[in-house]
């Protein structure tokens, strides 16, 4: 009984502290699918966007009941466009988009109605796993529905530019990713991406998700204002992760309980013998 007792404490320990892996990048573009950006304003890969495919927003990011502690590797994919020095880099920007479906009205797509939108803010202190962001409301169909439209045509360029999980695009000419930016940053209005003097790694951007609609919505949220979903972080060898509210430790009260209950336990199975 004591071992047993043992075994059960350190499970509940273990549950309380685990973070989950997780090989998330996707081959190829669907709907719902959160498109990773990254830009710099100057110097080696000024004229190039890096976009990275992390697979349905939905399904992994909105429905994480666990941080994710490598979405994916891809330190080598940064180094070639923006240099080695891309993680010290301050004019190396970073964000991320999707979008469940750009018609209002659409049926809902694993629990995202038509015109559901993703999008990051920086966070304004590295806190992985709590919101530090402000993201406003977008109180209007009409916006919903445009931003959508500008997400729906970075993921068609995306999709004729390549059937792998990355591409690199030039930075001007038609839909790209600085493109998308310069215009109101997808139509969200403030910034999506986050920057910092000591590089990208230094940063978190909080992940938002905001409905045009209530209906099939699951989980539903009120519409037109956006919901924190988990924060992205990249480290300085490029490794993706996710991180969302950690599940609390055991407290020691309870854990004082269960020692308490199990010495009781023990004392009258002694005295019965």
């Amino acid at each position: 009984m004591q071992i047993q007792t043992k075994h059960f404490l350190t499970m509940l320990v273990v549950a309380g502290i685990s973070v989950a892996a997780f090989p998330a990048k996707a081959a190829t573009i669907t709907t719902g699918d959160i498109l990773l950006g990254f830009r710099a304003t100057g110097g080696t890969g000024a004229s190039s966007n890096l976009i990275v495919n992390l697979g349905q927003a939905d399904t992994i990011f909105r429905d994480a009941t666990s941080s994710i502690a490598s979405v994916a590797d891809i330190g080598s994919l940064l180094t070639s466009t923006f240099g080695s020095d891309w993680n010290t880099r301050s004019d190396l920007f970073w964000g991320a988009v999707a979008n469940a479906n750009s018609a209002s009205g659409d049926p809902a797509i694993d629990g995202d109605p038509g015109a559901t939108n993703y999008f990051t803010k920086s966070q304004t202190t590295l806190n992985p796993g709590v919101k530090t962001s402000t993201a406003a409301n977008i109180n209007s169909s009409t916006s919903r529905v445009s931003i959508s439209n500008n997400i729906q045509s970075l993921n068609d360029k995306f999709s004729a530019s390549t059937g792998t999980d990355s591409v690199v695009i030039a930075s001007t000419g038609g839909t790209t990713w600085s493109s998308s930016i310069t215009a109101s940053n997808f139509g969200v209005g403030s910034s999506i991406e986050a920057s910092n003097v000591n590089g990208i790694d230094a940063t978190g951007l909080d992940l938002y998700r905001i409905l045009d609609s209530n209906t099939d919505a699951n989980p539903s949220q009120t519409v037109g204002v956006p919901n924190w979903e988990g924060t992205f972080t990249i480290s300085s060898a490029g490794v993706v992760g996710f991180s969302v509210n950690a599940v609390p430790e055991p407290s020691r009260a309870v854990l004082a309980a269960l020692g308490l209950g199990g010495l009781l336990l023990r004392r009258r199975r002694n005295q019965k013998a």
